[in-house]
């Protein structure tokens, strides 16, 4: 018989441990005393070796310690500190706070490990296509870059080192969220958790779009991104939220705000209406202040094509109206800037009014010093140094930025992630559930959509995006039902009260 680890209510007591029942984790189900123990001084001793010599990595050994411990007695805490914190934390850049390391890829690391390590085999989410590839994603990333580091003598630094198995890091986020998430009710709290979490990064976008405070001191402190940068081109000053940069800020809100929309067309929302309208306009808000126009025009598509498919029509395009105007109203003078910069053209530029500004840009810089880069090593591609013929040091194109990094072979085991990404969020999409019915059809969209910004801008290979976007194919692809090794068959009624049978 077949049986998701969640539904124990008709399981016995002395059942709901083999089957995975809800808040059970390592040490509800294996009490090692002895091994608790000497782990324990262990750990005691390291601690106190790190804050003698360093006091920072101390009190992040001490502070991963009882993440780890958590973890190991609720996995669930794991998996909504992944959805909740990783990605409002992945701009951050490394040694704040521990030197030489991104707080979010700790966070990674010790929550990941920890659940994947520890997970019982009743636990455990049965392998897919999906998790085959995306580990064959990361790992020929970093085989590309330690092979073209070793072939063209390439010395790389501490912070290099941790580009090169940086992609490995939505491997484990997409596995330990899938894990530690064991419930349906599990998986709804985290969706609520990573809606709610844009609050505060809108809000922060806000205020450093204002200059309230030190706030953009305070973002490029942490960031060591443009927060507030000053474009060459003119005097627009465009929010990045706790990022480095307004395109990650923007693709962070955008698969949240699908999200949100899919979910309120579904009739998810209902009970929590006047939340889901203050989430939803914060968001927009913030997304509209990043300027980020290829985003917003996703957006804008997107909530056209979720419509549609809910039957809404005129209805929803009302109500959508209303939203767009509100936050149309406090973006206005920022957006008609940034328009105007766009589609301007300046005498003896060359660049015809119809053309943007930054993809004639974009243009001249891959004809003029990537293409004739790439085409020298197709096969291969780079690794984590670009040549010295390359002047800017941006790629500006996630595609560009896969053939310098690993050539023609990276591309394509992209294109067959890509591809299945798409099966696991269609089959979500024809669930028969409301809530995975929404999930399915969002991320379809959002799938899609990044498909085409990829080709101007790198959102796969930084931060914002990828992050919310892993945590929420970890949610919404379905999983395979795991057999239970014996029928599962309703208790007496004196075992549901706690007596005996």
């Amino acid at each position: 018989m077949w049986a998701e680890p969640g539904d124990v209510g008709l399981l016995t007591p002395s059942r709901r441990l083999r089957v995975g029942a809800p808040g059970y984790g390592w040490f509800t189900d294996r009490p090692r005393p002895l091994l608790l123990g000497g782990a324990a001084v262990a750990a005691a001793f390291v601690v106190a070796y790190l804050a003698v010599h360093k006091l920072d990595l101390g009190i992040a050994a001490l502070g991963a310690l009882a993440l780890a411990a958590a973890v190991l007695v609720r996995p669930v805490i794991g998996g909504l500190v992944l959805v909740g914190l990783v990605p409002i934390l992945s701009g951050m850049q490394p040694g704040v706070p521990v030197s030489h390391v991104r707080v979010s890829e700790l966070l990674i690391g010790v929550v990941g490990l920890t659940v994947l390590v520890s997970a019982r085999r009743v636990d455990a989410v049965a392998w897919a296509t999906l998790d085959w590839l995306l580990l064959a994603y990361g790992l020929g990333w970093a085989a590309f870059a330690i092979i073209d580091a070793v072939t063209l003598g390439q010395h790389l630094s501490i912070t290099d080192w941790g580009t090169v198995f940086g992609q490995l890091q939505f491997f484990l986020i997409y596995r330990a969220v899938r894990t530690s998430l064991r419930t349906r009710a599990e998986r709804r709290t985290a969706v609520a958790v990573l809606l709610v979490a844009t609050i505060p990064v809108a809000l922060l976008a806000a205020l450093q779009t204002f200059h309230v405070g030190a706030v953009e001191r305070f973002i490029n402190r942490i960031t060591g991104g443009v927060a507030g940068a000053v474009l060459s081109s003119g005097s627009i000053s465009r929010a990045t939220g706790p990022f480095d940069n307004w395109a990650v800020l923007a693709g962070y809100l955008l698969p949240l705000l699908l999200v949100l929309l899919a979910l309120t067309f579904a009739g998810e929302t209902s009970r929590y209406r006047r939340t889901s309208w203050a989430v939803g306009l914060v968001a927009l808000v913030g997304l509209l202040l990043s300027e980020e126009l290829s985003a917003i025009v996703v957006l804008v598509i997107g909530a056209v094509v979720l419509a549609n498919q809910y039957g809404f029509g005129r209805r929803a395009m009302r109500f959508l109206g209303v939203a767009v105007v509100v936050g149309g109203i406090v973006a206005a003078p920022f957006l008609a800037a940034r328009i105007n910069q766009e589609f301007s053209s300046s005498a003896g530029s060359g660049r015809h009014a119809g053309v943007p500004q930054t993809l004639d840009f974009r243009w001249h810089i891959w004809s003029s010093q990537y293409i004739p880069a790439i085409e020298a090593r197709p096969l291969s591609g780079y690794g984590e140094k670009t040549p010295s013929s390359i002047e800017w040091q941006y790629p500006e194109s996630q595609y560009i930025a896969y053939l310098m990094e690993g050539g023609l072979p990276l591309v394509a085991l992209f294109g067959a992630l890509s591809w299945s990404m798409l099966r696991g969020t269609r089959r979500a999409a024809r669930s028969d559930d409301p809530f995975e019915q929404a999930l399915g059809r969002a991320t379809t969209v959002m799938v899609v959509a990044l498909l085409i910004v990829n080709l101007i801008w790198p959102f796969m290979s930084n931060a914002g995006l990828p992050q919310v976007l892993w945590c929420l194919l970890a949610i919404t692809v379905p999983r395979v039902a795991r057999p239970v090794t014996s029928p599962v068959r309703a208790p007496a009624p004196l075992a549901v009260l706690g007596g005996v049978p």
